[in-house]
């Protein structure tokens, strides 16, 4: 308690005091040597002792007043920098316990840096990455990393050190500075997971992106920034979560024309759709926390990937669907019940949740609803060929479906789900002009129908459906059992097959319009929900009228 009041009790430096010290202490680190014969020349105890003595006793205005205020600053890194690298070179786990006699120079920097900021915060940062460039340090990244987390521990705005370190990225690549750019992109990966990041600059996020959008879109040359497109696809992906609901939102529209909008080859769009899809997965298109800002936006950005999907680019197609997926899930992680085209049994328990708040997003599906409907036939009749394209259109309609379970989507799906039907109906059937390759694929179809159907009922529990549905599907397993899921590479067809038109086996528009009449108009009584069973759970009971049957197995 003595020494802490005598403390307070030392009269305050002067200003020449301050700058006679400030040059004793640029003695003592030796700031005048050059860096590579420096660290043994350097008089630790003398240098933290002035070091203290300035950052304790000094006026705050002096210390900012002064001239000799960076060397104040590039002394205390001299000393920080032998600290890291003296702990870090400690292979003994027995010598990381014996004081290190650098041990204050962490204590003594953020001193000096907290007399500086938020006055001189630009000035503070300028000479911290000058300082690392001078010493040669980007390659030492741990020595720069524990640097940098130093000045973010201050409480200091975090947004400048990014901008600050972006800017370093985009001088070295006007360098074609290759491997320094790979040294700061590995430093700044580092410090971008320490704390939550604010007031960010939109061109900060947009140099960042153009960046990686660049390296993505030169693959096909295989050149050196190409090499650098995992360290900034790390660096944008570590600073989406960090980022606010407003933030989130702007990256979001920024990568959309990037994506969808620019002529790049269908490896290049995956791979840039990949962080866009991560981006997607931390937002949502109905966040209740945000009610102005997400109904402003939803629908711009719902109407742009109905766009895409609607287009003849099947790439561009299937992108827009995962990531109009990823914006609905509410993080429950429903569509991975979704892969593949399946059976959903009435007297089964998945483990799907059904969302109970989704009024905006609903109004939003009605707003949308005609445009939906259009885009997903079109991208169905063009693009379902291949078995992973139709699969990725299942789980767009399936999520749907659980993530807003009202009469108005199940109504809407199974509109879609008809039209779909006819559309690829007679085809089926037309033997004379029909190859074995669009048999395959229109019986895809015909049990994607038939999944997404079960799940409709499966999720609303009505007893009329129920009994339709069922019916229909027992039909299939006795006569056209290719026609229900699962989806298979190749089908075999029994003698006893229908392969003509059979009304028996595909859904009726009235019936269809009738139960959901029974189920939603006139509140039909529920069949009771399955009870929750653990994983891999096999029994079934084999009430009459339930899907309890294994499709097409």
């Amino acid at each position: 308690m003595g020494r802490l009041s005598a403390l307070f009790s030392r009269k305050r430096l002067t200003t020449a005091k301050t700058r006679l010290l400030v040059d004793q202490l640029k003695t003592s680190c030796g700031i005048f040597l050059d860096p590579t014969i420096r660290s043994p020349n350097i008089q630790e105890t003398k240098a933290l002792q002035i070091l203290r003595k300035i950052v304790t006793r000094s006026h705050r205005h002096i210390i900012q007043y002064i001239p000799d205020r960076d060397a104040i600053l590039e002394c205390s890194l001299i000393l920080v920098q032998n600290y890291v690298a003296h702990l870090r070179l400690r292979s003994n786990p027995l010598k990381r316990c014996q004081r290190e006699p650098f041990a204050n120079a962490k204590v003594l920097f953020q001193a000096a840096i907290d007399l500086l900021i938020p006055e001189l915060l630009d000035e503070v940062i300028d000479t911290i990455l000058k300082f690392l460039q001078t010493e040669n340090l980007w390659h030492v990244e741990f020595i720069c990393v524990e640097i940098l987390l130093f000045v973010l521990e201050c409480r200091s705005p975090s947004g400048p050190l990014l901008s600050k370190l972006i800017d370093r990225v985009e001088r070295f690549l006007q360098l074609s500075d290759i491997v320094q750019v790979r040294h700061v992109l590995s430093v700044l990966q580092n410090v971008i997971v320490s704390q939550r990041w604010d007031l960010i600059e939109y061109s900060d996020l947009s140099k960042l992106l153009r960046f990686y959008h660049i390296s993505v879109m030169i693959g096909t040359s295989r050149n050196q920034i190409y090499e650098l497109r995992r360290g900034l696809e790390k660096c944008l992906k570590d600073l989406v979560p960090l980022l606010s609901v407003a933030d989130q939102y702007g990256f979001f529209i920024m990568m959309l024309p990037l994506a969808f909008d620019t002529d790049m080859s269908d490896e290049a769009r995956i791979e840039f759709g990949s962080t866009i899809e991560h981006v997607a997965s931390y937002m949502t298109l109905y966040d209740t926390r945000n009610q102005l800002l997400v109904s402003e936006v939803s629908s711009f950005i719902v109407e742009y990937l109905l766009q895409s999907i609607e287009s003849e680019d099947p790439t561009r197609s299937i992108l827009a669907c995962k990531v109009l997926i990823k914006l609905l899930d509410r993080g429950q992680h429903n569509p991975d019940q979704f892969q593949s085209p399946a059976i959903f049994h009435m007297d089964t328990y998945y483990d799907i949740v059904l969302a109970t708040e989704f009024g905006s997003l609903q109004q939003l599906l009605i707003e949308q609803r005609v445009h939906l409907e259009q885009a997903l036939l079109h991208a169905i009749e063009l693009h379902s060929r291949r078995k992973i394209n139709l699969e990725v259109f299942y789980q767009l309609l399936c999520t749907l479906l659980v993530e807003v379970p009202s009469g108005f989507t199940a109504s809407a799906i199974c509109c879609l789900l008809l039209k779909v039907q006819k559309m690829f109906l007679y085809r089926s059937f037309d033997a004379k002009q029909q190859i074995l390759e669009d048999s395959q694929h229109t019986n895809r179809i015909h049990g994607t129908i038939m999944a997404v159907m079960t799940l409709i009922n499966w999720i609303h529990r009505a007893r009329s459906m129920n009994t339709y549905i069922t019916q229909v599907l027992h039909n299939r397993f006795d006569h056209a059992p290719n026609l229900n899921p699962p989806m298979r590479e190749q089908y075999r067809y029994a003698a006893h097959h229908i392969s003509w038109y059979d009304s028996r086996l595909f859904f009726d528009t009235l019936e269809i319009r009738y139960s959901l009449w029974k189920c939603f108009r006139i509140s039909e009584e529920k069949i009771p929900k399955p009870r929750s069973r653990s994983y891999g759970d096999v029994r079934r009971s084999l009430n009459e009228g339930t899907l309890n049957v294994f499709a097409g197995m």
